[in-house]
Parts: structure tokens; sequence; C-alpha cells
């Protein structure tokens, strides 16, 4: 097994001859997560094993996501930038001390998380979405109106959700604000002081005001008081800030009925759908009325 892991972590090696693989945490048909130590302290190395176009557009995302972060520190914490290679797509980074705030890699956890875990991660993303990173920096956008236009043609959203929706990114005219684009339960580390640390930053970009807030909405469905601190926290913006998270959420549950549909059958699969189902008809309810 050392040899075996030590062969694994060749690419990171390369790159810091004093990187001391220790552990593999985890290996997907995307990409290896090893743990280990340099000189600077304890480190993961991500290492792509895809060349799939769009997976290594999003390394290279996060790479220059976290290069932006040692020239301008954002406002939340996040792991050290310890070395980074575009061409061999590796990546080192602090391991930092904690634990996520739910067990195992669902994106949408069965049980309510810990209070404090849930304010951590909200307050994170409330204070990124106040950043004001260099020009520049977080590059990649979403494209909404192609979304919603996308999503009409295919028969996901009526032709009068879709005007009303469209009325609605008019309205949140506020400019594109940063994000880290897919904040899950595990992309954050709680730290023993109870702070959030965030990981993962593929999807880091720009987009309407409230869409981080608005993904921890749909996926804390299990978790009522998160729901209700999001609501909160929205209605105190102003009007245009609204607009950009009914539209965020209408995107969003819209991409997930389209994904968990394309799924095989299953009774999870069901389950999936006809709580995204749920959740996208009392959003689209007002658009009807509207």
């Amino acid at each position: 097994m050392p040899d075996e892991l030590t062969g694994a972590a060749a690419p990171a090696i390369r790159l810091r001859p004093d990187f001391r693989p220790a552990a593999v945490l985890s290996r997907t048909d995307k990409s290896l997560l090893i743990a280990g130590d340099c000189e600077d302290g304890p480190v993961v190395a991500k290492l792509l094993t895809t060349r799939e176009a769009l997976w290594v557009e999003k390394f290279d995302v996060e790479i220059e996501a976290y290069r932006c972060f040692v020239d301008t520190p954002p406002p939340v914490r996040v792991p050290a930038l310890i070395a980074a290679d575009r061409q061999h797509h590796v990546l080192l980074v602090e391991h930092v001390r904690g634990r996520p705030p739910v067990q195992g890699r669902d994106r949408f956890p069965p049980h309510a998380l810990d209070p404090t875990h849930v304010s951590a991660m909200l307050t994170a993303m409330t204070d990124l979405g106040r950043w004001r990173p260099p020009a520049g920096a977080f590059t990649r956008t979403l494209d909404y109106l192609g979304r919603l236009d996308r999503d009409r043609c295919q028969g996901l959203v009526t032709q009068h959700e879709f005007q009303a929706l469209t009325d609605l990114f008019h309205r949140a005219d506020t400019g594109l604000v940063p994000g880290h684009g897919d904040p899950l339960p595990t992309n954050f580390v709680i730290g023993p002081d109870g702070g959030a640390t965030v990981i993962d930053w593929e999807h880091a970009g720009h987009y309407l005001p409230g869409h981080d807030l608005a993904v921890l909405w749909i996926v804390l469905a299990a978790t009522p008081e998160a729901r209700t601190r999001i609501e909160e926290l929205v209605a105190a913006e102003p009007p245009s800030v609204r607009a950009a998270f009914t539209v965020n959420r209408a995107v969003l549950l819209v991409r997930q009925l389209r994904n968990h549909r394309a799924l095989a059958p299953s009774s999870w699969r069901d389950e999936r759908v006809a709580a995204i189902d749920r959740d996208w008809q009392d959003v689209r309810e007002p658009l009807r009325a509207g």
C-alpha cells in the first residue's frame, strides 16, 4: 500500500517534493484526494484523473479561486493554497482541522443539521456575497436567461412562467456577486471553534445575489429551521435581492428536477423527484398568479 499510495501521489510529489502522502481521502472517476504533510503542515492533494473538458475547466476554476484568495483574502475561511499546477492538474491546499456538518456525500441530508452548524454556513455564504474580488477574478458566470429559455423549450417551465422569471431577472438589477456556486453541507468544514471553512471551489463565479442561499434552501429541506432563517435573511433585503432569490430557486429547482428525472427509476429517485417537485410547485405558484 505505501508504494501504491506514493505512486498515486506522484504528480503532487513532483510539484512539492516535500509532500509525504499518508492516506487516500476519496477517489471518484474524476478526482483523487490524498491527505499528507508538507513542510507547511497538513495538506490535501487534489488530483484530476479525467481529461474531460468540463472537469478540466472546473479544476482550473478552483485553482484560480485559490490564487485569488492569496492576493485578496475573502471574508470567509478558506484553506491556504500550498501549490498548484494547472498543466498537470494538481492542487495542494491546507488540510483544515474539523469535520463536515453532515456525514456521507448526500446532496440532500436526510436529517436535520445542528443549528450552530447551519448558522455558520449561512454566515459564510452571506459574507461571501458581500465580498468584492479584484477585476478578472471569479470570471465564471451563470447564464440565467439562457437557462430559462432552455427550460421553456424543454417544457419544464411554461411560457407564462418564463416571462415572469425573465421579468424578475430584470428587476434583480443589482449586478452579479461572487458566489461559491455549490455550497453543499459537505463543502464546509466545521472547526473546533464552531466556525465554517469553505472548500471545493470548482463552481466559484458570479451569480445573482442569494444564489448560494438558494442552494442551501433546497438541500436543507430536512432542516426546517434553516429554510426559515434563509427566508428571514432574504426578506430583510431590498426588492431586487428578493427577486433574485426567486430566480435562483427556480433555476436550481428545475435543474434538480431535470437531473433526477434522468436517473434510473428507484424508490430513492422517486422520493427525491417528489420532494423537489413540491418545492418547485411552491415557487411557481406566485409566478402563475403574477
